[in-house]
């Protein structure tokens, strides 16, 4: 019968790096995981900083979002960050 070392073609449970092998892709799930995680911190993190420009934007009185080359009903696009001029 094979064991796991014979699968990965080495005779110990290491690769050639010495690094521990990938037993049945627990190390792949888990840097998915991670990468997964990190995806939903940035997401999370971009859409604060939307959040908190749109406050700042609305804000501003009409006359100063008029000086800034803005209208009113440009604030949702600029806040989605699909505004172009």
């Amino acid at each position: 019968m094979a064991t796991f070392a014979d699968l990965n073609g080495t005779n110990s449970a290491q690769d050639s790096f010495g690094n521990a092998t990938d037993f049945l892709g627990f190390v792949t799930v888990f840097r998915g995981i991670a990468l997964l995680r990190q995806a939903f911190a940035d997401r999370r993190a971009e859409r604060a900083e939307r959040l908190r420009m749109a406050r700042e934007l609305d804000s501003y009185s009409d006359r100063e979002l008029g000086e800034l080359g803005f209208s009113r009903a440009d604030l949702p696009l600029i806040a989605a960050g699909t505004y172009q001029r």
